[in-house]
């Protein structure tokens, strides 16, 4: 069975856990912790040598990044999630790239200094903060006209980069984002959280946070 290594917190796990539930795969979900260095021992570094999660053991092939697990699983089970058309191939790495490499990256920045450094003890950096909420708002705005558009962010079908940014959009609530300054990825992401796909890693992402932090 498929095995997927990480923490209900990290929006790059619960892509892979979306995933998989939504091409209907069974797999077994491994919670490990990077805040109490449970990711750097040597059997975890063979599977991900950054010490990073999530990481994917499919029968001893193991593999690290969240969409390029994403797009192998796909490939793999021949899920149109991830479509075989080169055009439509290409509209869905525009996105996954988009979100990876700004929405995540501004994602990181605040949700790192807004709950994380509370949990580990350390002093949040309010620049980079700041710099998080900036990209934010600054990327957001192309993610909510693309919504107004398209029912979905590559087209007319759900596939991987819907998937993808469910998952980053899922923890605004809790760093004091109001998904009403976006009425269109609202009313997208409302729609996919009550999906199946979605229930099944967590009713909300404060309800992942809050039992995080009872604990």
């Amino acid at each position: 069975m498929i095995k997927v290594y990480g923490l209900g917190l990290s929006f790059p796990v619960n892509r892979v856990r979306m995933c998989l539930n939504a091409m209907g795969i069974d797999y077994e979900f491994i919670v490990i912790n990077p805040l109490a260095g449970e990711t750097q021992n040597e059997e975890y570094l063979k599977m991900s040598p950054s010490g990073k999660i999530p990481a994917l053991d499919d029968d001893g092939f193991y593999l690290f990044e969240s969409n390029a697990i994403m797009k192998y699983l796909c490939r793999k089970y021949n899920s149109d999630f991830y479509p075989a058309d080169i055009v439509e191939q290409a509209h869905v790495d525009k996105w996954l790239d988009f979100i990876g490499a700004h929405l995540t990256n501004g994602l990181a920045k605040v949700f790192f200094n807004k709950v994380v450094a509370g949990l580990i003890d350390v002093e949040a950096d309010e620049k980079s903060m700041e710099e998080g909420y900036g990209y934010l708002k600054r990327f957001m705005r192309v993610i909510e006209d693309q919504l107004g558009a398209t029912a979905y962010i590559a087209g007319d079908k759900m596939t991987l980069a819907d998937i993808c940014l469910l998952a980053t959009v899922d923890p605004f609530e809790i760093i004091d984002i109001n998904m009403s300054d976006y009425p269109n990825t609202k009313a997208w992401a409302s729609k996919l959280m009550n999906e199946p796909f979605y229930k099944k890693v967590h009713n909300s992402y404060k309800e992942t946070l809050d039992t995080v932090m009872a604990g």
